[in-house]
């Protein structure tokens, strides 16, 4: 009983102690830590404990990151944003932060690079104490905004404060030798380092917006002496060639290393690749320099330099030549697709595929492949496994064709996207009439193929496996305007590379749609967990029909929303028309007619291929208003114009993406997050991509995307970095992600 009245105590007395007011920073020697959120510490430290007047000094935030989390650089990237630090010494003036080379973050399985620091880093900046202050002592305080990031980012603030004692002598402190390691990884000018570095661009001038190819050369030579003893072998001072150069901040530019090699003709030295956009809104001057901070070693001293090249830049419109330089030529190395390795790419594929079967554009027809197995289980497994394969096959030869399509439109030059089949109304006319007519089938109303009892025939068997074939096109056709979580990914990264990996990543993703029914029809063990048939069969026939239809319901909205209530209309009637038609034929068929039947169906493959082709979609309004409510329509200057003048969310939709539609209704229409938008004065841009729209295309592609949903979050400023969303959204995500960018003074209380 007494250890449990101790225990009582002892909690009495933390919760006092957290309580009570906090022991001011200066009662400690070291300064005390502060916790800006539970993932980062920071510490202010001094490399004097005592200064006299008129002397300068050191001051720093020593930031400690959990393992996994990084803080950014001053330049942070494609997303995040960089420390910020407000200090307080009366009677001194404070210099500018001394930023220590960072580290190359690829996120987002590689399609956003950050930069930044892990473990731990050292801010620190020189003070020079007015000559005034003789004597007594200087509270030294310091506000610090951070974000920490691991895949999901935390904001956080510390308030940290030290007293230096000023008199009569100077003396270093105990964090004296912290301060000179960090020093050593401060990238200095160039001058005196041993180092050349040249600049190559693909056009004489960069234009507002233009994008461009650049290179940047680096050898260890004296300017005039490449010849010189002094060529040694450079290596590079990050994990990667790559890595080794990280770009600033350039006016309305943005610039990325897309690949290294180490010509002939550069004798130990290193050319690095580059792209850069300039935005169209970007300052049009003469003058402007290409900066960043090069990592390097040279007989194994390590080397950090400021780079600092000319960038020529012109007015828009002007006019400017276009040049050619060997170091501008693509090598094995470099990739105009994202930073992520082919195998992953693949793999990313293959899982993506693999969830596209739990998409509800796909579940009807793996549903009716499962009851199919449950009629096929009788007759053996070797049927099984021969419906697996044509099954397989046919997923397989759609991803082929769909591949084959991207190729001759991009070879023809125009760029396309997952699922952009979804944008041609007549497409979306035919799978609706395949749907109905699939429909029919499983309510009785004709049949597609003979009888389950008479497969042990060849012919009838080469008839089964054709329907297997045939439903494994039509999961493809319906899988394809779903974005699972990987897909995106992995369908991004082929539509940048060359032709053999769009045709690699491509039969990666039907590989995986078609795995589940494969594996159940090659594993024994499996296939005796498919149900045997028997009279609730035909209840699952009918229900599997319903399905069907419900898909249909989906794509006639789709068709309204992008072509009008008078097309929607239009396609009713001829489903209708086309349902009467196979009921006819059904009736022919069952009637032991046949030659009737054959007749019958001729006729209505003829009149129905008629019907879609004079569908009057074509001349109907290209989409639907778009809804004020969720944004403004999407333009680029639009969105440049609003991230001046505060925070800005844009999205990018299609109403055929189910996905999309589950995080409009689920999360964007949410009343925390509307009201979240509006307190916080967000301006929100909708990109439609129901119908094709080659502006938005580029845009998906510029930020690794080959199809919708995508969004993004931006704070104030025209040179912010958007937070990039996944996919699959959560409210709690969304909301921390608008804190971030736009906080509040309720988020600091």
């Amino acid at each position: 009983m007494s250890r449990t009245w101790l225990a009582l105590v002892v909690l009495l007395l933390a919760a006092v102690a957290r309580a009570a007011p906090s022991v001011p920073e200066s009662a400690f020697g070291s300064g005390a830590p502060d916790r800006g959120n539970d993932r980062i510490e920071g510490r202010l430290v001094l490399d004097r404990d005592a200064v006299r007047g008129g002397e300068s000094f050191r001051v720093g935030v020593l930031l400690e990151m959990d393992r996994h989390w990084h803080v950014y650089w001053r330049n942070s990237g494609q997303s995040g944003a960089p420390p910020k630090l407000a200090w307080q010494i009366p009677g001194a003036s404070v210099g500018a932060i001394e930023w220590p080379f960072p580290e190359v973050f690829r996120e987002a399985e590689g399609f956003i690079t950050t930069y930044g620091y892990t473990g731990e880093v050292l801010l620190a900046s020189p003070v020079t104490l007015s000559s005034e202050v003789i004597s007594g002592s200087v509270e030294i305080r310091v506000d610090a905004n951070v974000l920490v990031c691991e895949i999901q980012c935390i904001p956080g603030e510390l308030h940290l404060s030290r007293t230096l004692a000023v008199g009569s002598e100077s003396r270093a402190s105990a964090e004296y030798e912290l301060f000179e390691r960090w020093r050593a990884r401060v990238p200095q000018p160039l001058g005196g380092r041993g180092l050349a570095l040249e600049a190559m661009y693909s056009q004489s001038a960069v234009r507002p917006g233009d994008s461009f190819k650049a290179a940047l050369s680096v050898h260890a030579c004296a300017a005039g002496r490449p010849d010189s003893e002094r060529c040694a072998e450079l290596e590079p001072g990050a994990a990667r060639l790559e890595d080794s150069f990280v770009p600033d901040h350039v006016g309305g530019v943005e610039l990325a290393v897309t690949g290294a090699r180490r010509p002939d003709f550069l004798q130990g030295g290193f050319v690095l690749s580059l792209t850069g956009d300039a935005s169209a809104d970007a300052p049009a001057t003469t003058d402007s320099r290409m900066r960043g901070v090069l990592a390097v070693t040279r007989e194994g001293e390590p080397l950090f330099v400021e780079v600092d090249l000319p960038l020529p830049r012109a007015a828009p419109g002007a006019p400017v030549g276009q040049l050619t330089n060997p170091w501008l030529e693509a090598a094995a190395s470099d990739s105009s697709a994202p930073a992520l390795p082919f195998w992953r790419a693949v793999l990313l594929a293959l899982l993506g595929g693999i969830v596209l079967n739990a998409m509800p554009c796909v579940l009807p027809v793996l549903a009716i492949k499962v009851f199919g197995l449950a009629e096929l289980a009788q007759h053996g497994r070797a049927e099984m496994v021969r419906h697996g394969i044509a099954y397989t096959v046919g997923v397989l030869a759609s991803m082929l064709a769909l591949a084959a399509v991207v190729l001759a439109l991009r070879a023809a030059g125009t760029s396309v996207g997952w699922g952009f089949q979804f944008q041609e109304p007549l497409f979306v006319a035919g799978i609706s009439a395949v749907l109905v007519v699939f429909a029919l089938s499983l309510f009785g109303v004709f049949e597609l193929r003979i009888d389950v009892t008479q497969l042990a025939d060849a012919g009838s068997q080469a008839t089964g496996t054709r329907r297997s074939f045939f439903e494994g096109l039509l999961a493809v056709v319906l899988a394809t305007p779903c974005t699972a979580p990987f897909v995106g990914t992995a369908v991004g990264f082929a539509f940048a590379g060359s032709t053999l990996t769009i045709v690699a990543i491509f039969l990666a993703i039907g590989l995986g749609l078609a795995l589940p029914f494969l594996l159940v029809c090659l594993v024994p063990a499996w296939a005796k967990l498919v149900p045997r048939s028997g009279p609730w069969m035909s209840q699952l026939r009918a229900a599997l029909g319903f399905a069907l239809l419900g898909t249909v319901v989906w794509l006639l909205w789709i068709l309204g929303r992008s072509s009008g209530s008078d097309a929607q209309a239009v396609l009713l009637a001829y489903l209708c028309a086309l349902a009467a038609g196979v009921w006819i034929f059904g009736a022919l068929q069952q009637s032991e007619r046949p030659n009737a039947a054959r007749v019958a169906l001729v006729a209505l493959v003829g009149l129905s291929l008629a019907g879609l082709r004079h569908l009057p979609v074509d001349s109907l309004p290209a989409a639907a208003a778009v809804d004020e409510s969720l944004g403004h329509p999407f333009s680029a200057a639009s969105v440049a114009e609003s991230r001046a003048r505060g925070p800005v969310f844009v999205y990018f939709t299609a109403e055929w993406c189910i996905t999309c539609k589950v995080n409009e209704h689920g999360v964007l229409s949410d009343p925390r997050v509307r009201a979240e938008l509006e307190k916080r004065r967000f301006e929100i841009f909708k990109g439609d991509w129901t119908r094709p729209d080659e502006t938005i295309r580029a845009e998906l592609a510029r930020w690794g995307k080959a199809g919708v949903p995508l969004y993004l979050v931006y704070g104030s400023g025209e040179t912010a970095q958007p937070i990039v969303l996944p996919e699959l959204l959560t409210v709690d995500l969304f909301l921390n992600a608008l804190q971030q960018v736009a906080p509040t003074p309720e988020d600091k209380t």
